[in-house]
């Protein structure tokens, strides 16, 4: 049952998607914490405590929340603080103290967080909306049961730990994906697939742009860093999630080797992040899904793992869950139409493809919607979970640009939507390049590489038939972008020296990324939307260089982006449009 209450909260905490922790003997030593007759709960309450933790951090507190019974902690007491530097750090919360770290006896307040979001997403923890705390399930309480002598997990621990993962979605949504055909996935591969596309909280990063950009990598350390740190939130999840599922004996990490192929070269690298579903994987999944002689596995949901990121998280988590909730009450199934009916009558308007998005992204976390005939049938079993509704709910204006954008969309995959939430966030700048370069490349036909770094643009891209290239340069800004005056000379002495193609001047030869055979050349800002001066700055740069150059809001690129992949426009018309002589 699906039921709602009614709260003043504004905001509500992070649960349901999991980045960091992978060891699942400190997961079990988590959950034993809530279990007061376990040796993990003595061992806090009489050494790790009062040995790692001052008055002056708490400890008394902390150990008053250990004897209430029935065990109910709250989050502050389990989590901590955070110290700034990090390496002055002392522990403070109850988790932290809970789990060994690296060189030191305690963990920081981040990864007891997500260790604690682990428990809550395998259901080993219940949280209480009320008073912010959490206590331990009969699930939980079976795990911290079977617990033996010995560091290694014992056979009962595994068994209730894999029947954990195959109620948390997202891992029979990896599963189901790695066995189809007997796929063979690297993590981007399966990111991209996973969680609700065209949003900041479930990015991927684009694997062919990235093959490209390894290509032209020459140092051997930088393409390493490149494949394990450069990824999208998704593609976090996707890594991490694989690694329980690893370690669970359900799925083996085998390196794989991608071909991508575009403007006539070939590019191939090995990465290292890829997976395979192994014989029992393929068995558990199909206990999960409940076929042959096996009932379905009831999921684990969460109100707050149906969206991550965004100033209205909280909208669209309660968007999602009443269409959950709506899907879970019909037995016959629901059309867009009906359920958008039914969300109207909860104060939440949207249109038919936002729906209709939403429903993919349900499909996408690894819960279970069919659609037969328009209409839209929940065939998953749903553990109980609860909708804390606001007091009120807004739509944000990224948001709502969202809609206007998708409901215009006729041949662009909805994943690009993401881009207008990147457009305004600095912090993943380089996913921001990459996604508008995978634009142009994967969806509108042009051939091109991304750059970045220093004394590089951030992108070339070249129409097919080599009539032109492109220098871009994209920018992520919260409030829109100005184009101050230090980034226009930047952007002149790029396609100066484009012109000039001296080594001399730039040993980077960044220009080599161009068809050598390319007559004629423009340049392009990509941002939210522009600010102050900017035209009058990109005409400058016009003017002093003789070379063509334009500025696109992140909104007009995503309906130009439509009109190429759908033939309604060339490429040569593409070029009239932006850079009219």
């Amino acid at each position: 049952m699906i039921s709602v209450i009614a709260t003043q909260a504004a905001k509500f905490r992070t649960f349901g998607w999991v980045q960091d922790p992978s060891n699942l003997r400190s997961l079990c030593d988590v959950v034993a914490v809530f279990d007061e007759d376990s040796e993990k709960h003595r061992e806090l309450v009489l050494s790790s405590i009062p040995r790692l933790v001052s008055e002056e951090d708490g400890r008394s507190r902390l150990l008053e929340a250990l004897s209430t019974r029935p065990v109910r902690i709250r989050y502050p007491d389990l989590v901590g603080t955070a110290f700034t530097p990090r390496s002055a750090s002392r522990c403070n919360g109850i988790l932290q103290a809970a789990v060994r770290g690296q060189g030191r006896d305690f963990i920081g307040d981040w990864p007891a967080d997500n260790f604690l979001r682990w428990a809550h997403a395998f259901g080993f923890v219940r949280y209480h909306y009320e008073d912010d705390s959490f206590e331990i399930t009969p699930a939980g309480l079976e795990l911290t049961k079977a617990r033996q002598d010995g560091s290694a997990l014992c056979e009962r621990e595994r068994e209730l730990l894999t029947e954990a993962a195959l109620a948390y979605p997202p891992a029979v949504r990896i599963l189901d994906l790695l066995a189809r055909d007997g796929a063979h996935l690297t993590k981007f591969e399966i990111g991209q697939k996973l969680g609700f596309v065209g949003e900041n909280g479930f990015t991927s990063l684009p694997q062919p742009v990235l093959i490209r950009s390894l290509a032209g990598t020459e140092s051997p350390k930088e393409k390493n860093k490149m494949k394990t740190d450069w990824d999208g939130s998704s593609d976090k999840y996707a890594r991490m999630i694989a690694s329980w599922l690893t370690k669970l004996g359900l799925v083996e990490q085998v390196p794989k080797q991608v071909t991508v192929t575009a403007g006539g070269r070939t590019y191939t690298e090995t990465i290292g992040q890829a997976y395979l579903i192994t014989a029992r994987g393929i068995t558990m999944r199909n206990r999960a899904l409940g076929k042959s002689r096996h009932r379905r596995i009831a999921k684990n949901v969460c109100f707050e793992m149906l969206a991550t990121k965004g100033a209205d998280r909280e909208y669209l988590r309660a968007r999602r869950a009443f269409l959950l909730k709506f899907l879970s009450e019909s037995r016959s199934g629901l059309t867009i139409p009906e359920l958008a009916e039914k969300l109207a009558e909860k104060g939440l308007s949207e249109n038919a493809e936002t729906v209709r998005d939403d429903l993919a992204g349900l499909c996408g976390i690894g819960l279970a919607v069919s659609e037969k005939n328009g209409r839209y049938l929940l065939t998953d079993k749903i553990a109980d979970f609860v909708i804390p509704l606001p007091a009120s709910l807004q739509k944000s204006s990224l948001s709502g640009m969202k809609d206007q954008i998708r409901a215009r969309l006729t041949a662009l995959p909805h994943e690009y939507l993401s881009l207008i939430d990147l457009a305004y966030d600095s912090e993943q700048n380089r996913l921001f390049e990459m996604k508008i370069i995978e634009l142009f490349t994967e969806e509108c036909g042009f051939s091109g590489r991304h750059l970045g770094g220093s004394n590089k643009p951030d992108g070339v891209i070249s129409a097919a038939d080599l009539s032109y290239g492109v220098i871009v340069d994209t920018k992520a800004y919260s409030k829109g972008y100005g184009l101050p005056l230090s980034q226009a000379d930047e952007m002149e002495r790029y396609v100066r020296e484009n012109l000039t193609r001296d080594s001399r001047i730039n040993p980077n030869e960044w220009w080599l990324a161009f068809d050598g055979a390319v007559p004629r050349f423009a340049f392009l800002f990509v941002s939210g939307h522009f600010t102050g001066t900017y035209g009058q700055r990109i005409e400058r740069i016009i003017r002093s260089t003789g070379v063509p150059g334009a500025a696109l809001a992140i909104s007009k690129l995503l309906l130009y982006a439509d009109e190429l992949k759908s033939g309604r426009i060339s490429q040569q018309d593409f070029y009239r449009l932006v850079f009219p002589s």
